[in-house]
């Protein structure tokens, strides 16, 4: 009931949900379909009902002075509640790890599921924490969850404070390897700034804590999109569901990994399995509808798009995913409206200008060569993703200035450069042009069959 420790209670949420995660034989729902129901009226049956589980874990959390209560209850939802299981834990805080340990095998024996080796050691291994460090460490990760260019920074601010306190905290080198790949990914910082940061902070998180799956997650991230390391990205996506199966954004990316691979049905596996474990994610959805664009299933990808923007209106990975699918289905009305929508949503109004004057002057295809002018024009003083713009030129059917751009996104070490070989976009444009075919060879990406 303390709005002021709303960033502990939805901490120690999460790394509840972490620990019982690590239990291959539960399916635990993640963090964003589950705190749907933070303040809602339905009853347990009904939460357990639309989110497909069986049993429903409740608590409630106190900080009283330097220790930490957490009361948690397992409660049987269907058909009618039935309460299995509760405990109270009270703990000096720099034993709270202890505490998420304690707590996810006593539900685990209630349950009576079977703990791997593994499992048991990783759990009888919880180590104690820097107060301090790890206060600082949650709310950085209340921030880091908001997703505003301000509460990114604030996360930021909040990781290094946490090694401030604890210079060995491998959480909070993850938290900022996690920073640095954000901003390469999203265009924040030209990937040349952002890349040794990100490689610094994960590797410093490996060397101090082998075992944590955020960690080999960040790193398979950093592999696939900043260094291009397809061997090696694997086997960190791997590690990271071997460590925590229930973790669904190494799900949702590796199946993006195996796209760009080339092995499709794997891929549909894993971010089925990401839905599975968190079905109202509106990223997951977004991330679905691109797999589905690969598979060339453009009216399944629209309707994951929309289902997105249901949640989350304004949701940048699905506007861009409707423009592709509308663009491929070659509705190129309602691309150019998606498009609009981005950049307005996304305040780059000039941008949406653009598109309006080209389209005036030249229709749908002179709307995507203004924007790509006007794109290219910022780019002179400002980093833009080169992938981008190459983009526009691509929907606009302009190949030699899409393989222009492209060219430099390879020079730039553009994150979305990877995609080249599985977006029907380039494929179909570019699939027979030797410098497209060169490429994909200096990638290091499958050919195209």
């Amino acid at each position: 009931g303390d709005s002021g420790q709303e960033y502990f209670v939805d901490g120690i949420t999460d790394e509840l949900i972490g620990q019982l995660g690590q239990i291959s034989a539960l399916r635990v729902i993640s963090r964003t379909s589950a705190m749907r129901y933070k303040e809602t009226d339905k009853s347990l049956s009904e939460i357990a009902r639309e989110l497909n589980v069986d049993a429903v874990v409740e608590g409630s959390v106190q900080q009283v002075g330097d220790s930490v209560r957490i009361r948690v209850q397992l409660i049987d939802a269907l058909p009618m509640e039935q309460n299995l299981w509760g405990q109270t834990y009270e703990r000096a805080k720099n034993d709270v790890l202890v505490i998420y340990s304690e707590v996810t095998r006593a539900i685990a024996d209630e349950i009576q599921v079977n703990l791997t080796p593994e499992e048991n050691t990783r759990l009888a291994s919880a180590r104690q924490v820097n107060p301090q460090a790890y206060d600082a460490y949650l709310k950085g990760q209340f921030h880091w969850r908001k997703f505003t260019p301000q509460d990114i920074e604030m996360a930021l601010q909040y990781f290094e404070l946490a090694l401030k306190e604890d210079p060995n905290f491998a959480l909070a080198y993850s938290g900022i390897a996690q920073f640095w790949v954000t901003y390469a990914l999203t265009g924040f910082l030209p990937p040349v700034e952002a890349t040794p940061k990100a490689i610094a902070a994960a590797e410093k998180a490996v060397e101090l804590d082998n075992t944590l799956a955020e960690v080999h997650y960040v790193l398979a991230l950093i592999k696939t999109w900043l260094e291009w390391d397809w061997e090696e990205a694997e086997i960190a996506y791997r590690k990271a569901i071997e460590l925590n199966p229930n973790y669904p954004d190494v799900r949702a990316y590796y199946s993006h990994f195996l796209f760009i691979m080339h092995r499709p049905d794997e891929a549909m596996t894993q971010i089925e399995r990401a839905l599975e474990l968190d079905p109202f994610n509106p990223l997951f959805q977004s991330l679905y509808s691109v797999d589905l664009m690969f598979m060339r299933r453009y009216d399944d990808a629209i309707e994951q798009c929309q289902n997105a923007l249901r949640t989350e209106p304004n949701h940048g990975v699905a506007l861009g995913g409707l423009q592709y699918a509308f663009h491929q289905k070659r509705m190129y009305e309602e691309a150019l409206s998606a498009a609009k929508v981005q950049y307005t949503a996304f305040g780059f109004h000039e941008g949406a200008k653009a598109l309006t004057r080209g389209y005036e002057e030249a229709g749908y295809m002179g709307a995507m060569n203004s924007a790509a002018d006007t794109w290219a024009k910022i780019s002179s003083t400002t980093y833009v993703s080169p992938y981008l713009i190459a983009d526009l030129h691509a929907f606009a059917g302009n190949t030699d200035r899409a393989l222009d751009w492209l060219e430099r996104g390879f020079e730039a070490h553009d994150p979305s450069m990877t995609y080249i070989g599985v977006m029907p976009l380039y494929v179909d444009l570019l699939r027979d042009d030797p410098r497209f075919k060169d490429l994909l060879r200096r990638m290091n990406l499958p050919e195209l069959e």
